[in-house]
């Protein structure tokens, strides 16, 4: 939640605070999800408290990959799709620890890389991918309204 206002906040035109009536059950719902052998769920905790949470998914090569133009779809690609730490827990090296759990799990299922995004315009998350944790920039997302 405290993620969702982060970036509500930051960048309204783009994102919203999650709804909290059944954000606890979309959590507690997801069995099958988490249950996938090429998905990985992590929570990080300290003092007894929730601190920050990680969700990530090993992707096979593609079948296609020798007529891909990306050198990366011919391998396995560990694909780590949401981050977040509790405000109380940020730049304590919750992030950081999470990350390099999931990067590690990966590596042990043969993932020669690790892919993720962000809002481009976070002065939180872009010094983290980038300074803390090594990843460069590959790609750039662009978003038009149609309506």
């Amino acid at each position: 939640m405290e993620n969702g206002a982060y970036y509500a906040n930051l960048a309204p035109d783009y994102f919203k605070k999650p709804d909290p009536d059944g954000f606890a059950d979309l959590f507690e719902n997801d069995s099958n999800w988490r249950e996938g052998i090429d998905n990985l769920a992590l929570v990080a905790e300290v003092e007894g408290e929730i601190a920050g949470y990680l969700e990530t998914t090993l992707q096979q090569p593609l079948e296609t990959a020798q007529w891909q133009s990306q050198r990366d779809l011919g391998a396995p690609r560990l694909f780590i799709g949401v981050v977040t730490t509790g405000d109380r827990f940020k730049r304590r090296g919750v992030a950081t620890r999470l990350v390099e759990a999931a990067e590690e799990w990966g590596r042990s299922r043969g993932a020669l890389v690790a892919i993720c995004d962000t809002y481009i315009d976070s002065p939180l998350s872009v010094p983290f991918w980038e300074q803390r944790m090594g990843y460069t920039r590959r790609a750039i997302v662009f978003r038009k309204p149609l309506t």
